[in-house]
């Protein structure tokens, strides 16, 4: 977004730059309300994995791995600016929700028993480690792509991780 226009940005959106104006006050405005809404249609869909009390601890973290991977395969830009860039807008409460539900899950695991005692925000950043480095290694060209052929091996690094035994968790997967 930074190598964009407004003018750019307008004509590949088919409307003129006058039309982007009366809608957004600039090139950051318009990217920060892109950018909200790509985290909240991403942590819709998330929040439905996280609240599935039909599937286990396991079979959501794989899931969500899942869907982080099929984000990125299907708006490789979208969610490599939502994610992996560093960005400089004011701070939303959309902006950390993500983060915020999937801490409170762990730390729900974790009281249940399901998870080892684990401080919830360093398995948050031991998750996100993992998961995010897939999409970054692939634009950086070290993995190729789809990132969805990349499930099972972040799945089992996180089963890992957390304590969790993939032949009790996910039927198929193996790496014990």
């Amino acid at each position: 977004m930074t190598g964009a226009s407004i003018r750019q940005i307008a004509s590949e959106a088919g409307v003129t730059e006058g039309a982007l104006y009366r809608h957004f006050e600039s090139k950051d405005d318009l990217c920060q309300q892109a950018y909200q809404q790509i985290v909240a249609d991403m942590t819709a869909e998330k929040e439905q994995i996280l609240n599935s009390g039909v599937y286990s601890l396991a079979s959501r973290l794989r899931e969500w791995i899942r869907l982080s991977f099929t984000y990125f395969d299907k708006y490789p830009e979208a969610f490599t600016y939502v994610l992996l860039t560093p960005y400089a807008f004011v701070e939303s409460d959309i902006t950390r929700r993500q983060g915020r539900m999937f801490t409170e899950f762990l730390a729900e695991a974790s009281g249940a028993g399901e998870l080892a005692q684990m401080d919830a925000v360093l398995a948050m950043s031991h998750f996100s480690g993992l998961m995010l480095n897939i999409p970054r290694l692939i634009n950086e060209g070290t993995l190729q792509q789809p990132a969805l052929q990349y499930v099972d091996a972040v799945t089992l690094a996180v089963y890992a991780v957390f304590g969790l035994r993939s032949a009790d968790t996910e039927p198929g997967l193996t790496g014990e």
